[in-house]
């Protein structure tokens, strides 16, 4: 028997589709993503779980360019738990700034 998980990745927008607050939960969420990247605890005893995916413009180092030619971005989620279950997922984009 083979046993397939995902990872964080280029499609990790439609993974994060994958996940129902208020059912799913972290064992699942570590099937469907991995080890998170980074993790943080707050006082009231939530986490936040963060994944990150660097999609990178292969034009991005020709500065007259990579305007034309796509863009690069980082893609991000974060999940927040209360105990086991997901409270709250979010999923967006953040665009590098270029030095002028």
């Amino acid at each position: 028997m083979i046993s397939c998980s995902t990872k964080p990745g280029p499609n990790l927008a439609s993974k994060a589709s994958l996940i129902h607050p208020k059912s799913t939960t972290k064992s699942e969420i570590l099937q469907y993503f991995g080890p998170p990247v980074q993790v943080f605890v707050a006082q009231d005893g939530k986490e936040e779980w963060y994944y990150y995916y660097r999609v990178k413009n292969f034009w991005e180092n020709f500065p007259i360019v990579r305007k034309y030619r796509g863009e690069d971005y980082t893609e991000i989620l974060k999940i927040v738990f209360q105990g086991e279950i997901v409270e709250e997922a979010h999923y967006y984009t953040v665009k590098p700034s270029y030095k002028k």
